[in-house]
């Protein structure tokens, strides 16, 4: 630092969250994560490796952005089912207060303090209609789904959520759409396309529902948009199911693919109207959980069936634009 300060005639700035405006050229300390930062200018958004879960494990849900992220649930590398959370807050993984029900495949929305989780399964195809709250340290009990649904999909807060899709018991697979207010669960419209294993991000009433399998085969990338009261189709992206999302219904990130092994490392970009290509992912992975947004998004856990692997990486996304890079020793 010493040396910046002769070559640019200032210090370096300690700053104890990275600035929200960021502009070509700036450098600075981060007090909180201990990493010396800068900025650089993106066309298509990289990733970058973040800390490590303290225990890898697929089929998880995710909520809250890229620096105050929460991880719940899942199966863990001996595929047992989990009721294990953790929080991130940019650069590790703590331990957070255990889940009632442990399950996965569930919905999920809100932040790290204030966490929702609904629907999955308990066992390999033990549907389950709970809902529990999240508050920082500890999860108690919400109002039940109308229908117990694996593979269900989520979006917006704790007190404004949203489900839709999902598989019922007996294999049905469902267009049903329901919003919570966290008190209550009340029905929405119905999506064109019945799925499950889907992706949501976005809020209550301007949601985004991605890919997902229409029973037995791929949905072909379906992309629907919703309103708060009806859903319309979207651009259709190549990405199938059980992958991640981040963003929201205009500026979105999808990241990672459940299918073909050659596309586990896929990442697209959405503007509401166009899926262009993003920054592939370093390790490639399916059935893995999203927070944050396009322009900070966050990727964890996953499995990769092609090497019968369950991961506990972290990756970091800077998307298009000017971007903050941490600087290593590399």
């Amino acid at each position: 630092m010493s040396e910046y300060k002769k070559i640019h005639g200032i210090h370096v700035q300690a700053l104890a969250s990275d600035p929200s405006n960021l502009g070509a050229g700036q450098v600075w300390y981060n007090t909180t994560t201990n990493k010396l930062k800068i900025t650089a200018v993106s066309t298509s958004g990289a990733w970058a490796t973040g800390g490590n879960m303290g225990t890898g494990r697929y089929g998880l849900a995710g909520a809250g952005t890229q620096t105050a992220a929460l991880g719940f649930g899942g199966s863990d590398p001996s595929y047992t089912i989990t009721n294990a959370t953790e929080q991130y807050d940019g650069s590790s993984w703590t331990a957070g207060g255990n889940m009632a029900t442990g399950r996965y495949h569930m919905g999920s929305a809100g932040t790290q303090t204030a966490g929702l989780a609904f629907g999955g399964a308990f066992t390999g195809t033990g549907e389950t209609n709970a809902t529990e709250h999240y508050d920082g340290s500890a999860w108690t009990a919400g109002v039940n789904l109308g229908t117990a649904t694996y593979g269900i999909a989520g979006s917006g807060t704790q007190t404004a959520g949203l489900a839709f899709g999902g598989q019922a018991v007996g294999y049905t697979i469902l267009n049903a759409t329901q919003h919570y207010d966290g008190s209550a669960w009340t029905a929405g419209g119905n999506m064109g396309t019945a799925r499950y294993g889907l992706t949501g991000c976005g809020t209550e009433t301007a949601a985004l529902g991605l890919a997902g399998d229409e029973g037995g085969r791929d949905s072909n990338g379906h992309t629907e948009h919703y309103d708060g009261s009806a859903w319309t189709a979207g651009a259709s992206i190549f990405q199938k199911n059980f992958i991640g999302a981040a963003g929201t219904q205009t500026a979105a990130l999808a990241f990672g693919y459940g299918g073909g092994t050659s596309y586990k490392t896929l990442t697209n970009h959405y503007d509401g109207s166009t899926w262009t290509a993003g920054g592939n992912m370093n390790t490639g992975r399916g059935y893995l959980a999203g927070a944050g947004t396009l322009s900070a998004g966050l990727g964890f856990g996953g499995y990769d069936a092609g090497i019968s692997s369950i991961f506990n990486a972290t990756e970091e996304y800077a998307g298009p634009g000017i971007i903050s890079k941490t600087v290593t020793s590399s």
